[in-house]
């Protein structure tokens, strides 16, 4: 667990966490994933499979639609989109805020999404997160560097006013861990997305609390 893993091994020197937001704390890619599914058959487009659009979660909308149909989709698909995802609400991942709420006694704590700021900020609201916990939220809207590129970490670093080795990052995705190798933040996986152990592994996260 998160709260383990700081304990053994990194609590001397880590003063902030940074968290990933989809499927990490909230429960998204469940609701999310038949959206992308549902405005494609709206668009008379192919439809991907759930196990595809869901190891996309972690980048940008638009990567998604360019890189599955194509850049000229992405108007009318964000459009749809947005239509059918935000008549839905959104649960926490379970313990979400128990972990939240043990840890803001001890650090600063942030949050980075690639979902546009409405978005996110509804999704919260959703699930009762506090969201005056984080010093700071960063969504699509505010960067345009989105995961594995481990840029997407500095303007939040800065506003956490801290050093890259003493940040946690807490992801779901090979991404988030790609990500967080690069920018020489320590790294947390959860497996509450969809990926497993043994993927994170073969990626080369290693040590395991």
């Amino acid at each position: 667990s998160i709260k383990l893993f700081i304990k053994k091994q990194y609590h001397k020197m880590i003063k902030a966490i940074i968290f990933d937001s989809d499927n990490t704390l909230i429960d998204f890619s469940r609701i999310a994933t038949p959206c992308i599914q549902k405005t494609a058959k709206v668009m008379a487009l192919k439809v991907p499979s759930l196990e595809r659009i869901n190891k996309f979660w972690g980048r940008s909308l638009n990567y998604i639609i360019i890189t599955i149909w194509g850049r000229k989709y992405i108007k009318e698909f964000r459009r749809e989109y947005f239509k059918e995802i935000f008549k839905h609400k959104f649960k926490e991942i379970k313990g979400a805020k128990e972990t939240i709420n043990f840890l803001k006694k001890r650090y600063k704590m942030a949050i980075i999404s690639a979902k546009p700021k409405s978005l996110m900020i509804q999704n919260f609201n959703d699930t009762k997160i506090n969201t005056k916990i984080f010093t700071f939220m960063l969504s699509a809207d505010d960067t345009k560097y989105h995961k594995p590129d481990p840029r997407v970490f500095n303007g939040t670093v800065k506003k956490l006013k801290v050093q890259k080795d003493e940040v946690l990052y807490v992801g779901d995705s090979i991404l988030d861990f790609m990500a967080a190798k690069k920018a020489g933040l320590s790294f947390v996986a959860v497996l509450t997305g969809s990926y497993t152990k043994k993927d994170f592994k073969k990626s080369g996260l290693k040590n395991e609390y």
